[in-house]
């Protein structure tokens, strides 16, 4: 049983290494936020900033983009 865990393992920890490079190369790209690598690669923005901070990159703090939903203001339209 023991091998058959050690297998498992093995090919999560491919996996895992995979996606690792797969993020590294497109926190390469400046213009890419967290949250494009996030969801271009199926992970969490928590796992990319993880990742990101493994490799001392830093994105800028900035503007927020804005909500795509309508605000309604006391009733009126």
């Amino acid at each position: 049983m023991t091998n058959g865990k050690s297998k498992l393992l093995q090919a999560a920890r491919r996996v895992r290494d995979e996606i690792y490079e797969a993020v590294k190369a497109e926190l390469l790209d400046e213009t890419r936020t967290y949250q494009t690598i996030a969801e271009s690669n199926s992970i969490s923005v928590a796992t990319v900033q993880r990742i990101a901070g493994s490799l001392n990159i830093s994105r800028p703090v900035g503007p927020r983009p804005r909500s795509s939903t309508s605000e309604v203001t006391n009733g009126e339209n």
